[in-house]
C-alpha cells in the first residue's frame, strides 16, 4: 500500500504550489476548492501514518466549519471583522501548510535532489533548497530535546516563564547557527556541488498516480486561469 500511495517529489512539489496558489487566490469556486483541497490534503497524512495529526487536523477545520457557520453570523462589529479575517485566513493556507508538511515529511533529501536534477534546476538553487529541506525538521528535534531537557530540570510554564524563554529560546537560537553550518558541510560532504554528473541510487518516475494527480491538477489551473480572464 505504501508503494502504491507514494508520490514522487515532482508531482508533490507541483501539489504544494498548486493548493498553495488557489487557495489563497479568489475565485468564485474557492469554496468549493477550499473544502475539497482541505479534505485531500488531510488524506494525505494517513498515507504516512500520521494519525494522531490527522485527527488534530480534523477537529481544528471542524471547529473553523462550526465557528464560519454558526457563530459569525451572530457577531458584529470588530468581533465579527477579527473572525472572519482569522477564519479566512487560516482556512487558506491550511492545507497548503498540511501538504507542505507531508512533503518534507514523506520525501527523502536523495530523492529530492534527483527529481530537481531531473527537472534540470541549476545547482544555485538545488543545494540551498537541499539545506532547507533538512532545516526544519532538525530544528523541531532539536527543539524536542531542549523541552525534554528543561522538564528534567523542573523547568516548566507557571513558576519559571521568564526562565523558560531563556533557557529555550537562546539555546534554540545557538543551535539554528549550529544546524545551518552542519547541513551546508553535509551538503559538500556529499558532492553536491560537484561539476561533474552525480549518480544516484533512488530511482524516480511517474506511476499512474502521479499522472493522475498531475491531470487533476492541469484541470484545477484551467479553471483558475478561466476564473481570472474572464470573470476578472
Amino acid at each position: 500500500m505504501n508503494i502504491i500511495l507514494k508520490l514522487d517529489p515532482r508531482t508533490k512539489i507541483a501539489l504544494t504550489i498548486t493548493i498553495s496558489t488557489l487557495l489563497i487566490s479568489s475565485g468564485s469556486s474557492q469554496s468549493v476548492l477550499r473544502v475539497c483541497l482541505t479534505l485531500f490534503s488531510l488524506t494525505l497524512l494517513l498515507t504516512i501514518h500520521k494519525i494522531s495529526l490527522f485527527i488534530k487536523c480534523v477537529v481544528i477545520f471542524l471547529v473553523l466549519i462550526c465557528l464560519q457557520y454558526w457563530v459569525l453570523p451572530f457577531t458584529e462589529g470588530m468581533i465579527k471583522f477579527i473572525l472572519l479575517a482569522f477564519i479566512g485566513i487560516f482556512m487558506n493556507i491550511f492545507p497548503g501548510f498540511v501538504v507542505g508538511y507531508y512533503t518534507l515529511s514523506s520525501t527523502k533529501v536523495s530523492e529530492f535532489i534527483t527529481a530537481m536534477e531531473k527537472l534540470k534546476l541549476p545547482r544555485n538553487i538545488i543545494i540551498p533548497i537541499s539545506v532547507i529541506f533538512r532545516f526544519f525538521p532538525t530544528i523541531a528535534e532539536e527543539y524536542r530535546n531542549i523541552n525534554y531537557a528543561m522538564k528534567m530540570r523542573g523547568i516548566q510554564f507557571p513558576n519559571y516563564f521568564f526562565k523558560l524563554i531563556e533557557y529555550r529560546t537562546i539555546p534554540l537560537i545557538i543551535s539554528v547557527v549550529q544546524i545551518g553550518n552542519d547541513l551546508s558541510y553535509t551538503a559538500m560532504t556529499r558532492g553536491i556541488d560537484s561539476l561533474f554528473k552525480r549518480t544516484n541510487v533512488c530511482k524516480l518516475k511517474f506511476k499512474l498516480l502521479d499522472i493522475m494527480i498531475m491531470i487533476i491538477m492541469i484541470i484545477l489551473w484551467g479553471v483558475y486561469f478561466k476564473e481570472k480572464l474572464f470573470n476578472d
